[in-house]
Order: structure tokens, then C-alpha cells, then sequence
């Protein structure tokens, strides 16, 4: 017997694939279901009726909130629930149908919590708490073509909420209460997965949000909710500084105590920071934080924004701020009279926890409080186990700070065994511990991916032997992790058992694990081999053809090479033998074989005589490679011989200057900067390195001046005032930045270092 308590209400169509799945978190309470097909083609009414649900058929209007309201009148229970069918219950049905029976008569609205994705990492979710849950019969209808809200009719005061199919994107969230009295929080939670991207892509939401939007403005041009939600509309397609005059006109137009004006401001501050509009968003959050003090997300994004305009100090404390508030819930005091409001925030999950606790630790390691950043890390990782940039960015900082891999890697999994932080500085030294035998096996494979993560290759690969979860990693990713540690005749045995014809079709053999296989190949001094050909796609074969046969020839008289040879002019015009040869080098450097590497950019050189100009210009673009993969050493050897025999472009004067700015050499740093600048007066990094050098300088000789007058106040409020400029310039992005992996190469020397996993 269907219970009279609870009933569900859906509109649908097209939905044969959520539909069940919704319908299954539902069945066993045995509810009262009324499902309003639009026009479906697919079997979606079958499906609704297998499930004991009543199917109303409705003509699709274009019009959201007429076809909610077909059922409302047929409602037989006391309460209804409005879902869309890409939504499924997780917790709480059980929970609330304890709960219904006890609310008071005179609430009649509830809240629910709705955990909409956006990504497919568990932390990728932004969490709403909007009214789903009303009493039947009460007088409550929908209104609106789009994005519906909830009115009621009668002598009390109207009543909005907005629900049915809402938007939801990573940067920007449809979605938000819109309350004029706080409507209790029932136990029940959803999560929403309809507007993932792959999901958006498929069914053109979007577009057809954006028509039914235009259609509401048609009549009401000026309408703030109906903009604010064109905003989102348009940041979901794309369309940024569409969204960005949209968000504007709607917050000048949206009253100060209008419910969804918090998430408005979060959405607009997003898409303005997202587009390096930084003084835009920096003018609005700095007031609208104020105005919803316990609202995470603003701090969060106003500490994104003031780390990105080089206040740090600033940054910091916003960050901190963040994991001050509750989440979801703000008791917001007004200036009219002193009253409150509960106002339930759409709030990205960890906005509070550990996404602002993982920008505190980056900016800790940042200005070198290594100790504070590893905690900051840890705490993340106590409120999201899962999080992968706490995890890295534990990693980080712990080869930052000096400790050997193998100390990194027990620290990472005692905090993954659940045996807390580590005291990193006290772990026993000494031969790996027994205890990786019996670590938890998920546990183990996440810690081998953040030890490769940061470069820690030998050890991954020990921790791997040691243990069986062999089979939980996949075979690629052990041949590349053996190709950076410079194990290459492992890898190239590896490869050949996995990848010959028979154990593997060309069409499953990814462009990355075929450069691999090569590499393997050439790092051992041998020819491809015919099973690694026979894998390869039909366009490319001649192609690899070519550069096996052309390195074979360089590494055994490699004065004798010719420009161009006939065989290479029939290739060298291609666009694909461009980028398999683009593509291979830059591998070579991701591995460490820097030698082959450079074989191959020279190889490639050839290939593409006719467009890669002078010797010196394919030198530069051998060093731009190196650079970025952190052989700042071996870059600035080839960048300072470039110079010597011809002038640098632009890029290279800059990375010479900020490696002589790393050493102290401010004076030479500057004139480089400097003469970047006249090549590329646009460059804003060489503009910002110069200034910080300008800076440093003059603090230097007031330094000189205060020792010979060392009670000159004056000195010494310019020197202060010097000190405050020089960490806000110092601290705006505009060095290149290195992790651990391209630390590790920092110290490389020559062209014949081969990348090795370092302790240390």
C-alpha cells in the first residue's frame, strides 16, 4: 500500500538512461509517482510505468513551470516532491519520512540538499540547499519557462523558490534559494550529475536554456534573475564576456536582500577572475564579502585574487577567513533594523576546508615556512582524504624542504594508513620499512602516483616491486616511470612483452605510449623493431621510418649528415610528420634523455628545413624546452652561447634574467629584463622582473647609507616602505614555476645528464 505521506513529482523526457536510476533510490518507500512526459522518443513512459509511476502525457510548451503544475492537483499526499530525473537520492529517504510527520503546521516548505556535480573527482561539486519539499494543496504553483520558481497564491505574502532544471557548471551555479523566511533543512540529499560537461555536451542544454531565457527577457527586459541566469547560460556555452555584462546588469539591477544575490556575486567574481579582470573582482569582493561574512566562496576567490595581484600577506589571511565559516549556513545581521536571515549559500564543496586550506599551504611554501605548509597540507587532506592537490602539494613541499624520497614516501602512507601526520623531520632513516607489504592496496597505488607526481620515480618504482598491486598499475605507466628513472632496457623489455602484435591493436596504443616505446628503443642504442612498426597508425609509419633510419645514421657518423635528403623532402611539407617529431622531442626531454633528445630536435630540424630558419634560432627553441621542464642550467648555457653568437629573442632574455635573479645577480637580471622589454614591450613578466631588480637595488644601497647613519629615520621608513612594495610586486606570478620534478632537473649541467631519481 503506497504510503499518503510522501508523494514524487518529475517531468521528463528522453530520459531512459537517469530515469532508472532515479527511480531505484525511490522505490522502496513505495510512493505515490506522477511523471509528466513532454514528448519523449525513447522509452522513457515504459520505464516510468514498470516502476509503478502514474505517466501523464503533456505537449512540450516551452515552458518549464506549466508542465510541473499538470500534477500538482492530482497529489493524494500530504507532501510533494519535486525532482528531475537526473537526480538520485544517497541519504536520508528514511530519515524524512520519520521527519514529515513531526514539522509543524505551519511550515509548509522544506529544504533539501542538492550535491550538483560538475566533475568527476569527488571534490568537483557545489552544494544548494533549495526548497524541493512543499505541502499539496496549499496553494503553490510554479511560474516561469525557465528555471522555475515556486509561488504560492493568497492572502500571504508571495513566496519564490527556484527549482526543477537548473544549471550547474563548474564556473558558474543556476541554482540558489530564493527565500523570503527560512524554510527548515529536511534530512534528505540528492546529487544532481546533469550538467557535467560530457552530459551538457550530448544534450545541448544549454542552447535550449538560452532560448527560453531570451523568450522571459522578451517581456521583462530588465528582469534581474532572468540576466543573472543569462550569465550562466552564457559562461556554459563559452561565451565569457557575454556572461560578464549579463552578471553586471543583474547585480545592479538585483536588490540587496534578493535570496540568490550571494550566489550571483560568487558566480560574477568567478567568471571576472577566470578572465584576469583581477582590480574588477578585487572592487566587488572586497565590499560583497562584507555584506556575507560567512559565505566561503567569496573569500576563497577574494584570496585567489589577491595571491594573483601579488598581495600574499592579504591572500593568506582571506584563505584563513574561509575556513572560519560554516558550511552553508549564515545568520546575515541587515543594517534596516537589525533583523536576521537565514540564508542558505550555493557553495563549492571545501570552499571552507580543504580547498582553502591547500591555498594557504601553497602560499606557506611559497615564502619558504616549509614546517607550516606540510601541516596546512595535512589538514586538507583531513577534511578530503581524496583531494589530489593536497596530496602533491604535501609532496612538494616535502623534497622542497630537503627530505629523501624514501622519507617522503613513508610519510604520505602513514597519513594514508590514517596514522596522521607524520613528524617528517623525525621519521627513522635507513632502508624501506616492511610496512609497505601490508599497506592498505588503494592506498598504495594513490601514494605510487603522487611519488611519480613529484618526480620520486625510483622509489615509486621500489615501492611497486615490492608489493603486488603490479596489476592495479597500468603497464604504460610503469615503462614511462622506467624511462625517468633511467632504467631503459627494463622498460624496452617491458614494452616489447605488452605492446607486440598480438598483445596489443594499433587503435589501443595511445600516441604517448607509442613515443615511449620508441624512446625505449633509441635509449638502448637499437633500431625500432618491426613489432613496434607494425603498431603504428598508417600515416605515421614512414614517418618513424625516417627518424629511426636518419638517428641511426647521426649516431654512428653524425658529420655526415645532409640538410635534406630526398627521402626527408617527401615528408618534410607534412603537418603529421611535424607533430610526431614535435611531439617526441618534447618526450625525450619529459623522460631526462637529454642527449637523444637533442638528436631529435636536430633530426626535426631537418625534417622542416625550409621553415626553422638559422642554427641559432633552433638552438633558442631547444633551450625553451629544456627551460620549461626546469634544466635552467643546461637552457641558460645554450641561451648565453646563443647571445654571444647573435641577439636573443625576447623569451630567452627573460629566462637568462630569472636565472641570474635566482642566483642574487640583480644588477645583470635587470639589464636583461630590460632588454626583453625593447624587443617585447608587451612582455608583462620582464616589465614586472625589472622592477622588482629596480627595487632591490635601491634597498641595498639604503642598506649602505643606514650603516654609515644608522639612526636616520627617514632611511629607514624608505627602506620599510620599500620592503612592503618590493613583497606585493615580488609576489604577482611572473616566475616561471617550477615543482618538484622540474627542481630536480635545476641542478642538470650538461646535455649528457640523463634524468635519475635523486634523494634529496
Amino acid at each position: 500500500m503506497k504510503n499518503r505521506l510522501l508523494g514524487i513529482h518529475m517531468i521528463v523526457q528522453n530520459e531512459e538512461h537517469h530515469l532508472p536510476r532515479c527511480l531505484d533510490s525511490l522505490k522502496h518507500i513505495s510512493t505515490e509517482c506522477f511523471i509528466t512526459d513532454t514528448g519523449s522518443s525513447d522509452r522513457t513512459p515504459e520505464i516510468a510505468r514498470t516502476y509503478g509511476a502514474t505517466v501523464l502525457h503533456a505537449c512540450w510548451e516551452d515552458d518549464f513551470a506549466y508542465a510541473r503544475n499538470i500534477s500538482l492537483p492530482l497529489a493524494s499526499t500530504e507532501w510533494v516532491l519535486c525532482l528531475d530525473a537526473d537526480e538520485y537520492v544517497t541519504q536520508g529517504l528514511e530519515e524524512l519520512l520519520n521527519y514529515l510527520p513531526k514539522v509543524h503546521k505551519s511550515i509548509s516548505r522544506l529544504r533539501i540538499t542538492i550535491e550538483n556535480r560538475y566533475g568527476e573527482g569527488v571534490e568537483e561539486r557545489v552544494i544548494s540547499q533549495p526548497v524541493r519539499l512543499f505541502r499539496a494543496h496549499q496553494g503553490y504553483r510554479y511560474k516561469g519557462r525557465i528555471h522555475e520558481q515556486l509561488v504560492r497564491s493568497g492572502p500571504r505574502e508571495l513566496v519564490q523558490e527556484v527549482a526543477g532544471d537548473m544549471d550547474k557548471s563548474e564556473t558558474c551555479t543556476g541554482e540558489q534559494s530564493q527565500l523570503i523566511e527560512t524554510e527548515p533543512l529536511a534530512p534528505l540529499c540528492l546529487i544532481h550529475d546533469g550538467y557535467l560537461a560530457s552530459t551538457i555536451a550530448q544534450e545541448h542544454k544549454p542552447r535550449r536554456n538560452l532560448k527560453l531565457i531570451e523568450r522571459e527577457l522578451q517581456d521583462d527586459p530588465k528582469h534581474p534573475f532572468h540576466l543573472y541566469n543569462l550569465g550562466v547560460t552564457y559562461c556554459q556555452l563559452g561565451e565569457v564576456e557575454k556572461a560578464i555584462e549579463a552578471f553586471s546588469e543583474s547585480l545592479h539591477l538585483t536588490e540587496l536582500l534578493a535570496p540568490y544575490r550571494p550566489t550571483l556575486v560568487r558566480d560574477y567574481a568567478k567568471t571576472l577572475v577566470g578572465s584576469e579582470r583581477y582590480d574588477e573582482a578585487h572592487a566587488i569582493l572586497a565590499v560583497e564579502r562584507q555584506r556575507y561574512p560567512s559565505y566561503a566562496d567569496l573569500h576563497l576567490l577574494y584570496g585567489e585574487t589577491l595571491e594573483l595581484q601579488g598581495l600574499e600577506e592579504r591572500a593568506y589571511q582571506s584563505y584563513a577567513r574561509a575556513t572560519d565559516c560554516r558550511e552553508g549556513i549564515d545568520r546575515v545581521g541587515h543594517s534596516d533594523g537589525g533583523s536576521t536571515l537565514d540564508a542558505s549559500y550555493v557553495t563549492e564543496a571545501g570552499s571552507n576546508s580543504y580547498r582553502a586550506y591547500t591555498a594557504m599551504a601553497r602560499l606557506a611554501q611559497k615564502r619558504g615556512f616549509y614546517k607550516e605548509s606540510a601541516h596546512l597540507y595535512g589538514l586538507a587532506l583531513d577534511s578530503m582524504f581524496t583531494y589530489a592537490p593536497s596530496w602533491a602539494g604535501l609532496a612538494d613541499v616535502l623534497q622542497q624542504s630537503g627530505e629523501t624520497d624514501e622519507n617522503i614516501a613513508e610519510t604520505l602512507l602513514s597519513r594514508s594508513r590514517g596514522m596522521g601526520e607524520s613528524d617528517h623531520g623525525d621519521l627513522i632513516r635507513g632502508e624501506m620499512p616492511h610496512s609497505y607489504a601490508v599497506t592498505n592496496e588503494d592506498h598504495l597505488v594513490q601514494m605510487i602516483y603522487v611519488l611519480t607526481g613529484c618526480g620520486a620515480y625510483e622509489q615509486a618504482l621500489k615501492m611497486l616491486d615490492a608489493d603486488s598491486c603490479t596489476a592495479r598499475i597500468h603497464v604504460a605507466d610503469q615503462i614511462h616511470w622506467m624511462l625517468c628513472a633511467n632504467r631503459v632496457s627494463e622498460a624496452l623489455q617491458l614494452a616489447e612483452e605488452h605492446w607486440s602484435v598480438g598483445c596489443v591493436h594499433e587503435v589501443n596504443l595511445l600516441a604517448g605510449h607509442r613515443m615511449d616505446w620508441a624512446l625505449a628503443c633509441w635509449a638502448n642504442g637499437l633500431r625500432l623493431s618491426e613489432a613496434f612498426l607494425a603498431t603504428t597508425l598508417p600515416q605515421e609509419k614512414n614517418v618513424w621510418k625516417v627518424m629511426d633510419r636518419l638517428l641511426d645514421q647521426l649516431s654512428k657518423e653524425p658529420r655526415s649528415m645532409e640538410p635534406a635528403s630526398q627521402e626527408q623532402k617527401l615528408i618534410q611539407w607534412g603537418p603529421q610528420a611535424e607533430m610526431v617529431a614535435e611531439k617526441v622531442v618534447q618526450q625525450a626531454v619529459k623522460i631526462g634523455q637529454l642527449t637523444l633528445a637533442e638528436q631529435l630536435h636536430e633530426l626535426r630540424a631537418m625534417m622542416m628545413c625550409d621553415h626553422w630558419g638559422t642554427t641559432l634560432t633552433r638552438r633558442r627553441k631547444f633551450a625553451s624546452l629544456l627551460y620549461r621542464h626546469g634544466y635552467t642550467m643546461v637552457a641558460a648555457n645554450i641561451l648565453i652561447q646563443c647571445m654571444t653568437e647573435s641577439e636573443l629573442d625576447a623569451e630567452g632574455l627573460f629566462w637568462l634574467g630569472e636565472t641570474l635573479y635566482a642566483k642574487g645577480h640583480n644588477d645583470q637580471a635587470l639589464s636583461l629584463f630590460e632588454q626583453a622589454l625593447e624587443r617585447e614591450p608587451d612582455m608583462w613578466q620582464a616589465r614586472v622582473g625589472a622592477a622588482v631588480c629596480y627595487m632591490r637595488l635601491a634597498m641595498e644601497a639604503i642598506r649602505q647609507e643606514l650603516v654609515r647613519s644608522p639612526s636616520s629615520g627617514v632611511l629607514a621608513a624608505q627602506h620599510n616602505a620599500l620592503e612592503q612594495r618590493l613583497r606585493t610586486t615580488d609576489g604577482m606570478p611572473w616566475r616561471t614555476l617550477f615543482h618538484a620534478k622540474e627542481r630536480r632537473n635545476q641542478l642538470a649541467s650538461g646535455t649528457n645528464f640523463p634524468m635519475h631519481d635523486r634523494e634529496g
